[in-house]
This record gives structure tokens, C-alpha cells and sequence, in this order.
């Protein structure tokens, strides 16, 4: 039985609005990456450059071999480390949006929540917080400016701080890390 609330929110995603959720870490936004309106929303009521990108989740391999071009290695990290704390940046295809990312990062959280609004297709996986600003545990945490923006917030109350996930490319035979987390480089060389 899927909670009214993230029913509701999955609905909302569904006709290109944008929602607040909790992340396994922390609160976030989520709207249809597929979807490149929705995504301009993203980038705009966080004010974030779109040099940054924006990350997504999906709720399978499946799923991602959609919108990535994963090769055996990525298939045999993800198989081991996902879910959990990887966001792996990998080659997209024609199906995702250019403003979304130059490539698709995504991940495979073990949050209910955030699988469950994933059960249609990829959605951002971007902090909910104004660009540059403290991540957010609470919806209190999250500025007026930026809740006046989003159609949904799911308040799931204070969340434990967890370390954001490492976010790893692999580049032939080598690993590259864009942003340090809770899985090392040498645990993902071990799998190469």
C-alpha cells in the first residue's frame, strides 16, 4: 500500500511539477528527469548553474540501462555496491534531456520513498536547498523561497545527517571520483 502522501507527490512528478522528499540522507527534489520543463524547474528554484548538472535515482539496472549506456564493469559495480551510498556517472542516451546532464549520474537508493517516486522512470536526486547553501535534514532546514517553488513536500520530520553518496565515473580500466563519500576509490578498483 503506497502512502497517500507519496502518492500524491508521485502524481505531481507525473504532470511535470516538482516535489520535496527524503533521500536516504537527507531531504530532496525531485521532478521527471526525462522531462526537460521539469528539470529547468529544478535548476531554477534552487538557482543552481546548469554547469553543475543534476543527478538522478532509478529504481533498477533496468531502468538505468534505459537512459546510460552501461558497460560490463559499471553492470558489475552496480550489481555489488547499489543500493547504497554510489552515484556513478555514466555515458547517456538519447532518451535523457541535454539540460539535465552532460552524461547520466545516477543511483539506486535503498530509501522507500525515493524508489517508490522512481517507479515511473528517473527523477532528480538534487539536495533540497537554494544552491550553495547547508544541506537539509528537516523541512524546517529548507528556505521559504524555495518551498514556495515546489508543488509537493513530503515531511517525513527530522532526518540523522548521513555522509552524501561518493559520485564515481569509470573511465576504462581507471576509477575517477567527482565527489568523495562514504564508498572508496579502491573498493571500486577491487571490482574492476
Amino acid at each position: 500500500m503506497v502512502d497517500q502522501d507519496v502518492k500524491e507527490a508521485r502524481e505531481k512528478i507525473g504532470e511535470g511539477g516538482i516535489v520535496i522528499f527524503t533521500t536516504e540522507t537527507a531531504y530532496g527534489i525531485a521532478a521527471d528527469a526525462t522531462d526537460p520543463k521539469a528539470v529547468e524547474k529544478v535548476y531554477k528554484a534552487k538557482h543552481r548553474p546548469y554547469s553543475k548538472g543534476l543527478t538522478t535515482i532509478v529504481d533498477s539496472l533496468e531502468t538505468a540501462k534505459k537512459y546510460a549506456e552501461i558497460t560490463e564493469k559499471e553492470e558489475k559495480i552496480i550489481e555489488e555496491l547499489m543500493p547504497g551510498p554510489l552515484t556513478l556517472v555514466t555515458e547517456k542516451t538519447e532518451k535523457v534531456p541535454e539540460n539535465l546532464n552532460e552524461d547520466f549520474a545516477f543511483r539506486i537508493s535503498p530509501s522507500e520513498v525515493s524508489s517508490e517516486l522512481a517507479s515511473e522512470g528517473p527523477i532528480t536526486a538534487t539536495s533540497a536547498n537554494i544552491s550553495g547553501q547547508e544541506t537539509s535534514y528537516s523541512v524546517k532546514d529548507i528556505s521559504e523561497e524555495l518551498l514556495e517553488k515546489v508543488d509537493h513536500v513530503i515531511d517525513a520530520g527530522k532526518l540523522d545527517p548521513s555522509p552524501t553518496s561518493t559520485i564515481a565515473e569509470v573511465d576504462s580500466d581507471e576509477v575517477v571520483i567527482h565527489r568523495e563519500g562514504p564508498i572508496k576509490k579502491q573498493e571500486l578498483e577491487k571490482l574492476l
